[in-house]
């Protein structure tokens, strides 16, 4: 387990930090980061693990941190909401990113000696960055690609920087909107 510390409640979370740290990432040779080949492998059991489990909602809710309350999932297009006692928690760009982020969520809890201290949104922030790192799509294997995109909205169009699989069309990863 690594010995990580909490991040100071005054200083913004840095997945990249704590996930290098915990040994889930790794310096690369251009320079970025990567995942660890443990970590990785290790990853990939776990996402088949998740994939072949029916019932999801006691592990989502050891992922927020609650007990005892009401988790439902609501399908919007390909993304889900998670719902906590009717409040929503969380919102996943598509199933194959839940099967990502319940399989690091397995992983980081061990890894992590912190994990308990971080809030939702800390918890999400490194799961949402973990899964910049994917190469397959947890759905159906095949790779991933990132590249930044126009989204429409309501109120316009806007460039967001995205990881999809070109196979089965699951969205990973979607930042917010990137400045023009």
């Amino acid at each position: 387990m690594a010995e990580s510390e909490p991040a100071d409640a005054d200083e913004p979370l840095n997945p990249e930090s704590i996930l290098v740290a915990v040994d889930a990432l790794q310096p690369a040779d251009d320079g970025d980061l990567s995942l660890t080949d443990s970590f990785r492998s290790a990853w990939d059991e776990e996402i088949a693990d998740v994939k072949a489990t029916a019932d999801r909602e006691d592990e989502i809710r050891a992922v927020i941190g609650i007990e005892d309350s009401d988790v439902s999932f609501e399908s919007h297009n390909e993304a889900y909401k998670i719902l906590v006692d009717g409040n929503l928690v969380g919102l996943l760009e598509s199933e194959a990113a839940l099967y990502a982020d319940l399989a690091a969520a397995r992983l980081l809890m061990d890894r992590y000696e912190a994990w308990d201290d971080l809030s939702i949104a800390d918890r999400s922030r490194l799961l949402k960055g973990l899964r910049l790192f994917l190469e397959t799509c947890p759905d159906c294997g095949n790779d991933v690609t990132f590249d930044t995109e126009e989204v429409e909205s309501c109120c316009g169009s806007y460039p967001v920087a995205a990881v999809d699989c070109g196979e089965c069309g699951s969205r990973l990863f979607e930042s917010a909107p990137l400045e023009q």
